[in-house]
């Protein structure tokens, strides 16, 4: 192993000591001068693993049966040099004139190729990435959040007399067809409010007496993260947080946004209507209360797959989705549904899925609060891992495509090809996710601070960045392969 180590510092020292000959050299194109750096680096490296036992003193082995250092395996090693070289060098002058801070970080295959982390920065709706990956580290994705009507009564002669139930169970994505209606965006994915009533009423339930309680339990009370400046309640960038939520907690809708007093309440206040526009005869108390056991279960509403609930999280950068979430991840690590709770599990589920990374400070889940901290480097290394062909990225916006994308992009090059969760706050402009390009796909994220505010400047650093990134991977890597192995 020693002698494994020395030989890689060699290559190593070897490497750097030709950079400076190599920055000189005048190309015509970037992909010409990645094949020059290539075959600049060109040195034999270690054999792989697998061939460790060949070496001398390898186990069972007199005599090496291949060269200690193996050309064969430079080709690999020299293409991802190259693009270090040149994508560092092209980076380094193209943010330049960047607001500070700011950061950016570059991937492919697998391999960071340019950082211009130095310290953690403010990340805006960028944020709900760990807010996925987090809930996803907690919850199965085909899991469903369910949403129950109990009761101690029993139907006779059409009569529902007693005390019902409804019990939350944290689905963000209840709402009525109205309120999915008035979305810009169609269609919203729901679980439809509608269907509940149709329950019961299929129940032969002609009316309902007693009283109609609401059980929002799960979470705690808490309407709004209670780090949030008022002026984000005030504006509603979310709704009032509750674990039994309707329309997100929006009580009107057509003209201005207005928020439920008691969210829980209000959805059984809801229910009651929706019952009696289909016939049913109430006269029932609302109420809020927790469920005792023993109650038996008449109706259900079942959310769709939780991965879609994410992905919806994603697209539409749903800032009430993402708080909600954020308490699940609290109740299902600590036992505690609640934004402090969830927002310790979540950076410590960042700090053992990304070990390497520096961990992220999180105090919410949609990236509304400017105490939310973290590097590029760590954003990206994020998205590698959950894999740009993974089902929870499915949900990235894509450019003049879905989503918060939807109406950019459209006559850029990167039109349909860029996938990427956006971020805006008062200063802050932020993109990350990934371009198919040409020769490969590129991971990325970048992070403006201090962005001139009424300023379209974050937006278009965004898009020359989007134009920069097609050009990369640089070169023709089996061409590449061929003209080092054909110099061997």
């Amino acid at each position: 192993m020693r002698a494994l180590s020395t030989a890689l510092l060699v290559l190593v020292t070897a490497a750097a000591g030709l950079l400076p000959a190599v920055a000189a050299m005048r190309m015509s194109t970037a992909a010409d001068e990645a094949a020059a750096y290539a075959l600049s680096l060109r040195t034999p490296v270690l054999p792989s693993p697998e061939d460790a036992d060949t070496l001398v003193g390898g186990p069972g082995t007199a005599a090496p049966s291949v060269p200690l250092l193996r050309a064969e395996r430079v080709p690999e090693v020299l293409w991802r040099a190259s693009q270090r070289h040149i994508i560092g060098r092209e980076m380094t002058a193209f943010s330049a004139d960047w607001p500070q801070p700011h950061c950016l970080a570059i991937w492919i295959d697998g391999e960071e190729m340019y950082s211009s982390d130095t310290e953690p920065v403010i990340p805006a709706s960028v944020q709900k990435l760990v807010t996925a990956a987090a809930a996803l580290a907690v919850a199965d994705p085909d899991e469903q959040m369910v949403t129950q009507v109990l009761t101690d009564a029993e139907v006779s002669d059409g009569e529902l007399d007693g005390t019902v139930w409804v019990v939350g169970g944290g689905d963000p994505l209840i709402m009525t067809q109205s309120y999915a209606d008035s979305h810009r965006r169609q269609p919203q994915l729901r679980t439809p409010m509608e269907d509940l009533a149709d329950q019961i009423v299929g129940l032969g339930v002609e009316s309902l007496r007693g009283q109609l309680i609401a059980d929002e339990s799960r979470y705690d009370t808490t309407r709004f993260p209670e780090t949030w400046p008022q002026r984000y309640i005030n504006r509603l960038h979310s709704g009032p947080l509750s674990a039994l939520s309707l329309n997100d907690g929006i009580t009107g809708f057509t003209h201005a946004l207005t928020a439920a007093e008691q969210p829980a309440r209000w959805f059984v206040s809801t229910l009651a209507d929706l019952l009696r526009v289909r016939g049913v005869a109430v006269d029932a108390d609302l109420v809020v209360s927790t469920v005792p056991s023993g109650m038996t279960e008449i109706a259900r509403l079942t959310s769709p797959p939780m991965i879609e609930i994410i992905q919806q999280m994603l697209r539409e950068s749903d800032n009430t989705t993402a708080e909600l979430m954020l308490r699940e991840i609290g109740l299902r690590s600590a036992g505690e549904g609640s934004t402090a709770a969830g927002a310790t599990a979540a950076a410590r589920i960042m700090s053992e899925i990304l070990p390497s990374q520096p961990p992220p400070t999180v105090l919410d889940g949609s990236g509304l609060d400017r105490g939310n901290l973290l590097t590029c480097s760590f954003l990206a290394a994020l998205i590698d891992r959950l894999g740009t062909e993974s089902a929870v990225l499915a949900g990235l916006p894509v450019a003049a495509r879905t989503g918060t994308l939807s109406h950019r992009f459209g006559e850029h090059p990167v039109a349909g090809r860029l996938h990427a969760k956006t971020g805006l706050l008062t200063g802050v402009n932020s993109l990350a996710g990934f371009i198919e390009t040409d020769s490969g796909t590129v991971v990325f994220a970048q992070i403006l601070n201090n962005v001139p505010a009424d300023s379209r400047l974050g937006l278009e650093l965004q898009e020359s960045l989007a134009g920069q990134l097609l050009r990369y991977p640089v070169g023709d890597r089996d061409a590449l392969r061929g003209l080092v192995r054909g110099t061997a």
